[in-house]
């Protein structure tokens, strides 16, 4: 219980420090400052856009379970790979469905 005790104590010292004082001049500056800040328009940033790998349009239709001896390409990355055994599922990377290659 000692570290209770401590960080009790510790809070009780900070709620003793005196918030320093403030000119009315300060406080009307920072009013004014303020106003000026909240007026003005939001910038708005375009976000950057990812780098698309080379499409291959008409390349394959999506496939859904992986057959033995097809290739298949990935949209995202260009990756190609040829299905060494068949499969209940479809073939997947960059968490898409790949696609046949006819």
């Amino acid at each position: 219980m000692a570290g209770l005790e401590s960080s009790m104590d510790l809070a009780e010292a900070a709620r003793k420090i005196k918030k320093p004082e403030v000119s009315s001049e300060e406080s009307e500056r920072q009013k004014a400052f303020l106003e000026q800040l909240r007026s003005r328009k939001p910038v708005k940033v375009k976000a950057a856009k990812k780098p698309k790998a080379k499409a291959r349009s008409g390349k394959g239709k999506k496939m859904t379970r992986a057959k033995k001896g097809e290739t298949y390409y990935c949209e995202v990355c260009g990756c190609e790979i040829m299905c060494a055994i068949s499969s209940e599922g479809p073939v997947i990377c960059c968490d898409e469905v790949m696609c046949v290659i006819d």
